[in-house]
């Protein structure tokens, strides 16, 4: 019964971040090293590839509000981490800096940035994708 009890409270913590409040988006993009699709809820972001299949989790950070200034709102980073399967598979830590353009339900997005793959080979590269989110 207490290993039932420590599970729930487990999952209940990881689902903490993804509550019912925070607005929600999924989106369709094309990028290195994957294309696929994305479910975005506030700040917290999943991608799964579906071309050269790969997962990636993010956390997204406001530049205009982590430099107080409003006018660099189109602006994010982000850092997180990513599972490639290019015939082995590759663990990288990623970050960069996107630029949105929202438009009534959708948004537009662009991003850039490295990525440091830690698994076999020690990598670097930088990595791009371009985006479409739509809002629910």
């Amino acid at each position: 019964m207490v290993k039932i009890k420590s599970i729930s409270m487990l999952i209940l913590v990881l689902m903490c971040p993804f509550n019912s409040f925070s607005k929600q988006q999924v989106a369709v993009f094309l990028g290195s090293p994957m294309s696929g699709v994305q479910y975005q809820q506030g700040d917290l972001r999943f991608s799964l590839g579906l071309k050269d299949f790969g997962v990636a989790f993010d956390q997204t950070f406001s530049v205009a509000e982590l430099l107080e200034k409003p006018k660099l709102a189109p602006l994010y980073v982000y850092l997180g981490g990513q599972l490639v399967d290019h015939h082995k598979h590759k663990v990288a830590v990623r970050s960069g800096i996107g630029f949105q353009q929202p438009f009534e339900l959708i948004t537009l997005y662009a991003e850039l940035g490295p990525s440091l793959y830690v698994l076999e080979d020690v990598d670097m590269k930088l990595e791009a994708s371009l985006g479409i989110k739509i809002d629910f």
